[in-house]
């Protein structure tokens, strides 16, 4: 399951959704973090009480165990880019729709319900909602307009950014200039597929549509068909 993004250059790049167990793990991970953190103030608690310290007891749990307990995920994400402890080592992280940083809103609401996607019901409705939604998110994800995905894009760097056209470049097909960025978007997914009969398949319909009839292989002509488009599209500039 994945999630398109569009970049800044227009560009649509997939992410995929971290799965249930990934999530799930990252949470175990967060757990052992608030076990330690426990352990931690237990043993200090100790040394105050045999040192006669006159600190309540409940101030040490409430404070020192409970609030950075309940803060830990909300103040984490938000400092952390999207991510906790437990996110970071299975490498996802929470971001908005649009694929950009969450605001602080976006991360308080996602605590905020997590006691209900998570608390209350054990994440049994997490679970549902996760599964049931078609972008892996919990109620959370839902009304804060997040999603949790993995730090990797399907489609890498590589596969979706045009090398600069040498300044001698001559356009070879001028009738590219009818093709919209979403077309040429789409040429370029073909070729990171690396699929031959899905490239002769897009060659086939964008010879049709521009009027020509080219003896290249389908992987040369597709690419000089984007070639062709950006230096049309640098004159516009």
């Amino acid at each position: 399951m994945s999630l398109q993004i569009e970049t800044a250059q227009n560009v649509g790049v997939d992410y995929e959704i971290a799965s249930i167990g990934e999530r799930i793990l990252a949470q175990f991970i967060d757990y052992a973090i608030y076990f330690i953190w426990f352990l931690a103030i237990a043993g200090m608690s100790a040394f105050i009480n045999t040192s006669g310290s006159g600190i309540s007891e409940t101030w040490i749990i409430t404070g020192g165990v409970m609030l950075p307990v309940l803060l830990y995920p909300l103040l984490c994400e938000y400092f952390l880019n999207g991510q906790t402890v437990g996110k970071m080592a299975l490498k996802i992280k929470v971001i908005k729709l649009d694929g950009s940083k969450a605001t602080l809103s976006s991360y308080l609401l996602r605590w905020l319900l997590s006691i209900i996607d998570t608390g209350i019901f054990s994440g049994l409705v997490a679970m549902l909602t996760i599964a049931i939604t078609g972008k892996g998110q919990r109620l959370g994800d839902l009304a804060a307009g997040t999603a949790v995905i993995k730090t990797e894009p399907t489609i890498k760097l590589e596969h979706i950014l045009t090398p600069d056209l040498a300044v001698n470049y001559q356009p070879v097909y001028p009738g590219v200039a009818q093709l919209s960025d979403k077309d040429i978007r789409t040429i370029r997914k073909v070729l990171a597929t690396n699929n031959e009969e899905l490239m002769d398949t897009a060659m086939s319909k964008i010879e049709g549509l521009l009027g020509v009839n080219s003896l290249e292989p389908a992987s040369v002509f597709l690419r000089t068909i984007i070639n062709d488009y950006n230096y049309y599209a640098g004159l516009e500039v």
